[in-house]
């Protein structure tokens, strides 16, 4: 076997190993745990000010550990909830004011994932799902949350050979 050969069959089971390692990436490897999370019963104000203050666009809603729903930044800019405090009635439609309770605007239930579920699996739920996160739950626990950034993060990390994430700011 020439030299050029050589080269092109290891490049193409590099290529290959790369390919099946990200394929078995799971969500708890690289989810974040430092998790914000607001409780059913906090206000919009509440978690505008949390979304805003840790620069984050999904917020998952518990209640004594349990993950029970998530509220993201669309939830809390529709028309009703543009305006802080705003008194808005729309045809048929509750008061929603910044006072409003979490509970009344999330989503619940919200769509999880175990920790050994995949990255891919996660990209696949977001993609079909339009969301931009999947909360991480272990027997109904929040353990952790993978947004979008993590699956950037992997596909940069494994695409270009590093194996190891980035440094977190």
């Amino acid at each position: 076997m020439d030299a050029s050969n050589a080269t092109h069959k290891n490049s193409k089971h590099e290529e290959h190993h790369r390919k099946k390692s990200i394929t078995f990436l799971t969500c708890e490897e690289w989810m974040s745990s430092k998790l914000h999370t607001a409780g059913p019963n906090d206000s919009i104000e509440q978690a505008r000010a949390l979304l805003r203050t840790h620069r984050i666009n999904q917020l998952p809603v518990v209640d004594d550990g349990r993950l029970i729903g998530i509220v993201t930044d669309r939830d809390l800019r529709g028309p009703a909830l543009t305006a802080p405090g705003a008194a808005v009635t729309a045809a048929g439609a509750a008061t929603v004011t910044g006072k409003t309770k979490i509970e009344s605007v999330m989503t619940h239930p919200a769509i999880a994932l175990a920790p050994h579920s995949t990255l891919i699996n996660a990209a696949e739920v977001m993609r079909q799902q339009r969301i931009g996160s999947v909360p991480i739950a272990d027997d109904g626990r929040l353990v952790g949350i993978v947004t979008r950034s993590d699956i950037l993060e992997a596909l940069v990390v494994f695409g270009t050979g590093r194996h190891t994430r980035l440094s977190r700011s």
